[in-house]
């Protein structure tokens, strides 16, 4: 009954957003061309970065040309290669554990999708209901360390990664 009854409003009143949400999402479209553009250029900007740091073994995201999907994504990413990237760190979870409360910038949560940069390690977010065996078996590392980039300045990106791998704070 309670179905129906819904069902029957839907039809009556339609799918719509509350006025307050439906502004907030016009609102967020007129700059989400030029979010995604930011988003593309720094994380493509990090992760080349990264690759050349010696506390990183590995750097994950399409934009790199030794990346196994590089041509596909060149292919069918024309606009950029997207804001997520992932790193494994030389040192494991015990290496994780140091160097993400060292950032300052980029903050550890569980929702990668915001327009700030945000990180989390898959151990204690999105994989955290997984053994290490099993994650180790899906070629999940347990140095790994997932990075959503954001809007702010990459060159303050780059100083705040910079202060937490090497151990200092940010300038």
């Amino acid at each position: 009954d309670l179905v129906e009854r819904i069902f029957r409003f839907r039809e009556m009143h339609g799918a719509s957003l509350h006025p307050e949400a439906a502004y907030l999402l016009l609102r967020g479209m007129k700059t989400l061309a030029l979010r995604v553009e930011r988003q593309n250029a720094s994380a493509l900007r990090i992760a080349r970065w990264l690759r050349e740091r010696p506390e990183v073994a590995r750097v994950f995201h399409p934009g790199l040309d030794d990346h196994p999907g590089h041509d596909v994504a060149r292919r069918q990413m024309p606009g950029g290669f997207g804001g997520m990237l992932s790193f494994e760190l030389v040192g494991g979870f015990e290496q994780v554990r140091e160097v993400l409360p060292r950032l300052r910038l980029a903050h550890r949560a569980a929702n990668l999708g915001a327009v700030e940069t945000v990180v989390a390690p898959p151990r204690t977010g999105s994989h955290v209901e997984l053994t290490e065996a099993e994650r180790a078996a899906l070629g999940i590392p347990e140095g790994l360390v997932r990075y959503s980039t954001g809007i702010e300045d990459p060159d303050d990106l780059l100083a705040d990664l910079e202060a937490a791998l090497s151990g200092g704070d940010p300038a």
